[in-house]
């Protein structure tokens, strides 16, 4: 089963079947600049032992990810008016994986002044060719489908990050699609692949995404407000974001690091289980602090690199968790937006409706993946003693 599965993964079969499926009657992309990008990609089953499901995972994302490229390419080039939607001006939550930031992004997103991100829209930026404009209810029936998969068979995943088709969710899934991007190492971690996407300019994979917000926003009638992305990955690219979002705003939920490396262990326990038969816990708990701590010294060192001329709001979790409203305001004001009566009931609401562990709490140890806080502080380096949650 494993090598008809990656045969399915070659280059030229894959490509086919996305044709096939795309229901567009393209044989070949019109931008064909990303094939390089996507042969890397492909690359990364030859040097990793994926399991069956990990395979499975891979070919499923990367056929979705090439049938919507088509699928946009064929509205882009019927509306080319697509391509002048303005969306310069996006809230960017920022932060390391398990830091509150998908507290501040759903909560945030509440406020019916902005432009959310839910789940289906990151899946599937294209319309299902049966949609019409604006229509999106193929697209969420098939988000709703897929939660099974995406959250294994267990309850726990759903336990560290809800998933449902019309929550707002990671911006993270689009970039992905230009398959130069580094967080496609979090669920696949090959070491060649990171030290080559680590040398690729951000701004290729960033603006893929520019360009699959402004195609959500053609469908949604025009701009309805700033958009509210949140992906950790953004932490160790805001100079890049900046770049391609000159106008955004900024907003970074600080926690310690011992809680969110130790929570984020517990997570790629449910995410690598989808790739590899048996996860090496010790070295994915090495990876994922080498990862994060190179993406978090990114992040210091572009801050003092941009100084005032980014809009960049500093949250602690502590007051993230407790004090929402207040964080909020905060954000608003950098980006120059007013606060409404209706944005804070919306997120009051919000609150009472998505109890802190509404679906169930769960624990983890740093000494089950063979860490201490002091050796995760000394990893991270400068950054380690002074990335505190108050």
């Amino acid at each position: 089963m494993t090598d008809q599965l990656r045969h399915k993964l070659l280059f030229e079969p894959i490509l086919d079947e996305a044709f096939r499926e795309s229901g567009t009657g393209a044989t070949d992309f019109r931008d064909r600049g990303f094939l390089s990008n996507l042969q890397r990609v492909l690359e990364i089953p030859t040097r990793l032992e994926m399991s069956a499901r990990g395979l499975e995972g891979m070919h499923a994302n990367t056929l979705r990810w090439l049938v919507n490229r088509l699928r946009y390419e064929a509205d882009v080039a019927r509306h080319p008016e697509i391509l002048e939607e303005d969306v310069s001006d996006p809230i960017v939550v920022l932060g390391l994986p398990r830091s509150g930031t998908t507290k501040v992004q759903r909560f945030l997103s509440s406020d019916p002044n902005l432009q959310a991100t839910p789940a289906w829209a990151m899946w599937n930026p294209a319309p299902f060719p049966s949609e019409q404009r604006g229509e999106h209810h193929l697209r969420v029936k098939w988000a709703a489908q897929m939660m099974g998969h995406v959250t294994n068979t267990d309850v726990s995943y759903q336990k560290m990050h809800e998933f449902a088709a019309n929550e707002a969710d990671e911006s993270s899934f689009i970039p992905l699609a230009n398959f130069d991007y580094v967080m496609q190492y979090t669920t696949a971690p090959d070491q060649v692949f990171l030290d080559w996407a680590r040398t690729v300019n951000r701004v290729s994979p960033l603006t893929f995404l520019k360009r699959m917000l402004q195609y959500l926003q053609w469908q949604n009638g025009g701009p309805k407000g700033p958009w509210l992305l949140k992906n950790p990955g953004h932490t160790g690219e805001m100079a890049e974001m900046a770049e391609v979002f000159p106008r955004a705003t900024f907003v970074i939920s600080r926690r310690d690091l011992s809680n969110t490396m130790g929570s984020s262990f517990r997570m790629m326990d449910e995410i690598l289980t989808n790739t590899f038969e048996t996860p090496n816990k010790q070295r994915y708990a090495h990876e994922t602090v080498e990862y994060w701590s190179y993406e978090l010294n990114r992040y210091h060192m572009q801050k003092a690199a941009l100084g005032s001329s980014i809009r960049l709001v500093e949250a602690d979790y502590k007051a993230c968790v407790k004090d929402g409203i207040g964080v909020a305001k905060q954000v608003y004001a950098a980006a120059g937006l007013p606060w409404t009566t209706e944005g804070e009931q919306a997120m009051r609401q919000w609150d009472i409706d998505n109890p802190r562990h509404k679906l169930g709490a769960y624990d983890y140890k740093l000494e089950d993946w063979g860490w201490t806080s002091d050796a995760i502080e000394a990893a991270f380096g400068p950054s380690g003693p002074d990335w505190r949650g108050r």
